[in-house]
């Protein structure tokens, strides 16, 4: 378990983590140093229909990563820090290298949930590929798949978890396969890139 100082530093973590994470994307939205790249709906995409319901899957992604920042032991805390803060850098160059989007165009915003009208007006229709959600989902997997304080049983559940973000994100149209396709990839070469790294020698992690 532990202890309350343990317990703020890892809370002090995980807000500069997330300024890392959304101070970028949020002002990456507003640039444009080359056209968007329109992402295409495979047949896969096409045949999940919209479901606004799924917007609490969708935002259960933060509910998810924080559980992982409390409950892993240091070792595994600190290399899914690092994952986290590399698969970032590498999807925000891709966000400002390769601007893409999916569209909306089936939706009615209009006539929407407040909910997913509020998403919308945050979070505009960019910076899909990769996609973060997906990524930083994987990352929290795999951070549970090398932890020792987590049962067989709820491994397997976590990643049944991470496929409902993954279709929540198909659902909202915040995201397409190819997407998802390419943050999870990412994420798995990261983690094993971070795995071989002196960095974590620093902090008396890794081999």
């Amino acid at each position: 378990m532990l202890n309350t100082k343990q317990i703020m530093c890892r809370v002090y973590s995980g807000i500069l983590v997330v300024i890392w994470i959304l101070a970028p994307y949020v002002i990456l939205q507003h640039v444009e140093i080359f056209p968007v790249i329109w992402m295409p709906q495979l047949s896969f995409d096409e045949a999940i229909p919209v479901y606004f319901q799924s917007i609490w899957f969708y935002y259960s992604f933060y509910l998810l990563l924080g559980l992982v920042g409390l409950l892993v032991e240091k070792k595994v805390f600190i290399q899914y820090l690092y994952t986290i803060g590399w698969v970032t850098a590498v999807s925000h160059a891709f966000f400002l290298f390769m601007p893409n989007g999916v569209s909306r165009a089936d939706i009615d915003i209009q006539t929407a949930p407040a909910m997913y009208q509020m998403l919308v007006s945050i979070d505009q229709p960019r910076n899909t590929l990769p996609s973060l959600h997906a990524s930083l989902s994987v990352v929290a997997a795999i951070a549970i798949q090398f932890s020792i304080n987590f049962p067989k049983w709820s491994k397997l559940l976590i990643w049944l978890w991470v496929l409902v973000i993954f279709w929540s994100t198909i659902a909202l149209r915040q995201q397409v396969s190819l997407d998802l396709v390419c943050g999870g990839i990412i994420a798995a070469i990261v983690w094993w890139r971070v795995s071989l790294s002196n960095e974590l020698k620093h902090h008396g992690v890794g081999g």
